[in-house]
């Protein structure tokens, strides 16, 4: 152990990572916005914006609004009982009430005087609204669709909003096994129940809903299969690439599923280029300073810090508990306990400190649930390609995914009856 220790801190990348998580979280070097507001109508003044969506929409717990960003590029403001206007560009955080995100939503319809808006990264929007300075965001009142972007880029953007649109009604036809799939493969939960939401958080397992590893690797996994299974070994690498780009594009840069990208990037980077496998500890360290230079916004958020604290205490600490559990358990068992408490060892602190509790129960949910979840996401991947193409399957696998998903939800209830930590 002490071994590692050394060798660890002979790791330039990760000496540099923790000179610089120590400057952020220590509030020693300020984070600064990347894309500030900038307008002569102060943001305060500001009751109409324009511009496009940079984000996918997130819903909040509550259920009341989404939260989104807006790249704005124009502001109106009234002064003097004059309307005036202004051009204006950065990132601007939006909170849009639920029924205009959702108007267009199959089961989620809503009378809106006839106008709907697609609630999408790329498309356009004039939005009417105030700031709220408590929240530090613009908060929609009402707002018009204005279409999407021009060019090329625009029609792709476009194009992938219709995708995860078609893909919300192919979940929704297989109802709450559907809000799941919804959940893992694109990070929308508008059809994941409140009380299946709340049952995987008290039980700890919360990142098992968000876009991480896990959900990156497999589908990295399968491109690559099926890449070589189709050309041969040497294309696999392109195909995983291709794959994990195709994910990302699909499903949005969230701050855990950035991080997943640029270690798998960083890891095909180094067995493909240099013909060597990087330490991983070495990969994630590099990851993170990548991150915190290229989107440095998702440094204070709970998904980088859990993200990255709960791998880091993987590759630290699992080996150690390891050996102190394997004369107790079954060799894969005692693998799976160690990984998931090692993740604990810094998730727990990060839980405590943002939100004053922690779900114990977490580090042997995740040992039961995990393998479930993931052969759910395996299955859920390929009936979903099938019934894209062969729409007549969709109720025999919607059938099949329904019994796992009751197993599943059945599991992750009895674990949330056990009550998280307060501190």
């Amino acid at each position: 152990m002490f071994k590692n220790t050394i060798e660890y801190l002979k790791n330039p990348f990760m000496i540099a990572a923790v000179i610089v998580a120590v400057l952020l979280y220590g509030g020693i070097v300020p984070l600064r916005p990347q894309r500030p507001y900038c307008s002569l109508i102060p943001i305060e003044d500001a009751f109409v914006m324009n511009g496009s969506i940079g984000s996918n929409p997130s819903k909040f717990s509550s259920g009341k609004y989404y939260s989104s960003t807006l790249n704005v590029n124009n502001v109106s403001s009234v002064k003097n009982s004059s309307l005036v206007s202004s051009d204006a560009s950065g990132v601007v955080k939006l909170w849009i009430p639920s029924d205009i995100v959702e108007a267009v939503y199959p089961g989620k319809l809503y009378s809106l005087s006839g106008k709907t808006a697609l609630i999408e990264k790329g498309e356009r929007i004039s939005c009417h609204g105030y700031w709220n300075s408590s929240y530090e965001c613009f908060v929609v009142s009402s707002l018009d669709y204005m279409g999407h972007g021009t060019g090329f880029w625009g029609t792709v953007e476009h194009f992938r909003a219709m995708c995860r649109l078609i893909f919300k009604r192919l979940m929704y036809s297989w109802q709450d096994a559907g809000g799941l799939i919804l959940s893992l493969l694109s990070g929308s939960r508008e059809y994941l129940g409140d009380h299946v939401a709340e049952s995987f958080r008290n039980a700890g397992l919360s990142h098992i809903l968000a876009l991480s590893g896990m959900h990156l690797s497999f589908f990295s996994g399968l491109s690559s299969k099926a890449g070589t299974s189709m050309f041969g070994k040497r294309w696999s690498n392109l195909f995983q690439a291709l794959g994990i780009l195709f994910f990302i594009w699909f499903a949005g840069l969230s701050p855990s599923l950035f991080r997943a990208f640029l270690c798998s990037a960083l890891a095909i980077i180094a067995k493909g280029v240099f013909c060597c496998a990087a330490d991983t500890l070495e990969i994630l360290s590099l990851s993170f300073l990548i991150h915190v230079c290229v989107i440095p916004g998702d440094v204070m958020s709970a998904a980088f810090m859990l993200s990255y604290g709960a791998l880091a205490g993987i590759l630290l600490f699992s080996k150690l508990i390891m050996r102190f559990i394997s004369v107790l358990f079954p060799p894969k068992l005692s693998s799976s306990i160690s990984a998931s408490t090692g993740a604990q060892v810094f998730g727990i602190p990060i839980s405590i400190s943002l939100f004053g509790s922690f779900a114990p129960i977490g580090v042997i949910a995740t040992v039961f649930v995990a393998p479930l979840v993931s052969v759910f996401f395996a299955l859920a991947i390929i009936a979903t390609i099938l019934c894209l193409c062969m729409p007549f399957l969709s109720d025999v696998f919607g059938g099949i995914l329904g019994m796992l998903y009751n197993c599943i939800v059945r599991i992750v209830s009895l674990f949330a009856l056990c009550p998280p930590v307060y501190v």
